[in-house]
């Protein structure tokens, strides 16, 4: 099969070329039929040649990535093409269906202009067509990588709330259960008027703060007398009563209330009140739980700026509050967090989601850089007309020879797979679309990234 001016001319920017333009793209071109699934350009490869797809289509895998492609149907045009600074191929060029292609090699880029001149202007407009979609979707792997970070985060912060809520719903459930047996033999026992009496004393009771030292002391107090008393569960029970506040001298107390209690009777006594305690402890974990939930659901909604216009008054220290709550099981690792916030840090304009995206790669880049152990340094100040935010670490720094390329495009520190796939390139970029600046201050335990944001006229800047 050999390819006419007609097969040509189904493609856009060359409908209305003569006959003898046609003819010399098909007379200075390459021929190729393809199957599905052959490698048409391998990424990484020298980019050397223009793709006309005549039939078929093309599909490509960017950075060689299954998880991020772009489709090329016929008729259309690919590949290098005419002033394109590319180098090498960023994609990885597979056909997806039976193809027809044209293939003219970079040699014959300035023939073909001086032969056909009006294709020079098209194919500069493809090239801007195509980079414009490249960026999208960039764009789009970075958010889609940056929301399986902020997942991870969020299951992990979750995680510990949900499960300790349901393992004291499960231990209420149970202690309830002993504490009505309970309660019915104190009652049987001692009467109505005495169970009322220990449940006015029983609210007596008040947590102390301890040292370790002087809880363990404790703990070997209270199990003592209870052990005296025949508490087969002596050394148990302590460390909930000490938990709850009591000392010795509460519990000797309990032979003093009105109508007194009988020797005998303290270990039924002894038992309902621990139940009542443990079942106390138990509600009160459920509810911290559940405040948590509430509270991590309330940091993710202002995080990303749920139900809120694009453009809006921004609170930073908000921003950066809500942030750090999503990599709070990180911060327990041994991370010291400083916060130095100006109290009177005023509202800026623009856009918050975009604004929370560049504290939460900086303040992750600023984790990972300390290896779970050293100080995360916050600072938000308004110097000036501008609002200052600072986020330092006290990792091993950034060498002198990466400083200058750390915010080009595509440059990392990290391991594949690791980090928010967000980048510092991107990071700046939104920085100056909200007419600020972002600087790089870094020494082996000094590492710190200065965000610079106008307080006025801080809307970003749209392309």
């Amino acid at each position: 099969m050999s390819l006419s001016p007609n097969d040509l001319r189904q493609v856009p920017v060359f409908q209305d070329l003569s006959q003898g333009e046609l003819e010399w793209l098909l007379e200075h071109g390459q021929e190729r039929y393809a199957q599905p699934g052959e490698i048409v350009d391998e990424y990484g490869a020298k980019a050397e040649r223009m793709m006309i797809i005549l039939e078929g289509e093309v599909e490509g895998r960017l950075g060689n990535s299954f998880d991020n492609r772009i489709y090329i149907a016929a008729p259309a045009v690919g590949g290098l093409l005419p002033f394109s600074r590319m180098t090498t191929n960023s994609a990885m060029v597979v056909t997806t269906k039976p193809s027809t292609l044209l293939l003219i090699h970079k040699d014959q880029f300035m023939p073909m202009l001086n032969a056909i001149p009006t294709l020079g202007p098209r194919l500069v407009g493809l090239m801007t067509d195509r980079a414009r979609e490249f960026t999208r979707l960039d764009l789009r792997q970075e958010k889609l990588m940056l929301l399986g970070k902020l997942s991870a985060e969020l299951a992990h912060e979750f995680n510990n709330p949900a499960s300790a809520a349901k393992r004291s719903a499960a231990g209420l459930l149970e202690s309830f259960g002993d504490l009505e047996r309970a309660a019915a033999r104190v009652g049987e026992k001692l009467g109505a008027s005495v169970l009322e009496n220990l449940l006015t004393y029983l609210q007596t009771l008040q947590p102390k703060p301890l040292s370790a030292v002087a809880r363990a002391d404790l703990e070997d107090q209270i199990g003592n007398w209870l052990e005296a008393r025949g508490n087969p569960q002596a050394w148990d029970w302590a460390a909930t009563w000490v938990e709850a506040g009591a000392s010795l001298e509460w519990l000797e107390g309990l032979h003093h209330l009105k109508a007194g209690i009988a020797e005998e009777a303290m270990p039924e006594v002894l038992a309902w009140l621990e139940t009542s305690i443990r079942v106390r402890s138990l509600a009160g974990a459920v509810q911290e739980s559940t405040k948590r939930i509430s509270a991590l659901v309330k940091a993710i909604k202002s995080y990303t700026y749920m139900d809120q216009a694009p453009q809006q008054a921004i609170d930073v220290r908000a921003g950066l509050d809500n942030t750090l709550a999503i990599f709070g099981h990180k911060l327990k690792k041994g991370i010291t967090l400083e916060r130095d916030y100006d109290p009177n840090l005023p509202k800026l304009e623009g856009d918050g989601a975009e604004l929370n995206q560049v504290w939460t790669n900086l303040i992750d880049n600023a984790i990972d850089a300390m290896n779970g152990s050293g100080t995360l340094r916050i600072r938000a100040a308004k110097e000036g007309e501008q609002i200052v935010v600072e986020i330092g670490d006290t990792g091993p720094g950034i060498p002198a020879e990466m400083k200058a390329k750390i915010f080009d495009p595509f440059f990392t520190t990290k391991e594949a797979g690791q980090g928010t796939g967000l980048g510092l390139d991107t990071v700046r970029r939104i920085v100056e679309q909200h007419r600020g600046n972002i600087h790089l201050e870094s020494k082996p335990g000094d590492t710190r990234f200065q965000v610079r944001l106008p307080i006025a006229k801080t809307q970003t800047a749209r392309p």
